[in-house]
């Protein structure tokens, strides 16, 4: 895989391991004979746990879309179907993870790359496994596939270029896992209470860096858990229903940058160039959305520090 298609790997992390499965799908069949593959609207489940899992995960799936569509758009049809490979042994998943040099703790993932296709096994130790991941995987493959550039001159089998930065990439991604109730209820904006007790432990301890360190960050620079729960805190801020004054307007702000984003960060003082290299282009998405956050929090007569304050103490007091 090449250094573009290893930055952009996404992962859903976890304490446990693989190695005492506790928690996983019913369906799935101890020697189901080989593999098989199950479409619905959306997405293409391939596996080797038989037809009654499959069918499980895309129905699960479709739901899940349903949360995503809303905020950014529907995939581009070149992009369809939406791939899921559901593996029956967790040994398998461990080789993929091991072969990409990824931890095998990891209770799945998203490979864009070169067929962009998530990767979950039946079995797993973190509670509501495999959905949690597959809501955490899949809004990364959403955000490649649906809110991706696609550029004219790139060839129609190529995947777009993911256009959202590493921050708001996992901040997204922690937001909708944690909208999972049951298999049968999603309910998108619910705090997660491990993200939030940690972002709240790091407050309290002076931990927390300054939100511009996060807001920076790109893809293939270290992400910490303690930067998963502050890019999940911003985003549980800017999506809440009823925001504070200073979050006021934070979802039609996503949807707009989404939007500018999937144009691929139009600039109108000056005509489109080539994207010779990735570096300039993680440059371009980080910095713009950087920029365009710092102009959101100026409209609410905020600076960043300001702005950044005034969440702080929100988060601190949330319940």
């Amino acid at each position: 895989m090449n250094r573009v298609a290893s930055v952009l790997v996404l992962l859903c992390l976890i304490a446990g391991g693989c190695a005492s499965p506790r928690h996983g799908l019913d369906g799935c069949l101890d020697d189901p004979g080989g593999e098989e593959a199950v479409a619905s609207l959306r997405y293409r489940i391939r596996t080797d746990a038989g037809k009654p899992a499959a069918h499980e995960v895309s129905r699960f799936m479709e739901r899940a879309a349903a949360l995503w569509t809303p905020l950014f758009g529907v995939p581009d049809p070149l992009s369809l179907p939406l791939e899921v490979r559901l593996h029956r042994d967790p040994a398998d998943l461990i080789k993929i993870l091991a072969s990409h040099q990824l931890t095998p703790r990891a209770t799945g993932l998203y490979l864009p790359a070169p067929t962009p296709a998530i990767h979950v096994a039946c079995w797993g130790n973190e509670p509501g496994h495999p959905y949690r991941t597959l809501l955490h995987e899949g809004t990364h493959q959403f955000i490649h596939l649906g809110a991706g550039y696609r550029e004219s001159r790139r060839p129609t089998a190529v995947p777009p270029r993911l256009a959202l930065p590493l921050w708001l990439n996992e901040g997204l991604a922690s937001y909708y896992e944690a909208a999972f109730v049951t298999p049968d209820l999603l309910q998108p904006g619910r705090p997660d209470p491990a993200r939030l007790a940690e972002l709240q432990s790091a407050l309290r301890r002076g931990k927390v860096p300054p939100l511009s360190k996060t807001l920076s960050k790109r893809y293939g620079e270290a992400f910490a858990s303690l930067d998963y729960a502050i890019a999940w805190g911003v985003v549980y801020a800017l999506l809440q229903e009823s925001p504070p004054p200073w979050a006021t307007g934070g979802r039609e702000w996503l949807e707009a940058l989404i939007g500018e984003a999937r144009r691929g960060w139009p600039d109108p003082a000056a005509p489109p160039a080539p994207l010779k290299q990735d570096q300039l282009w993680w440059a371009t998405v980080t910095d713009r959305t950087r920029a365009a956050f710092e102009a959101f929090a100026a409209a609410r007569g905020l600076d960043l520090p300001a702005w950044e304050e005034q969440w702080r103490d929100w988060i601190l007091a949330h319940p």
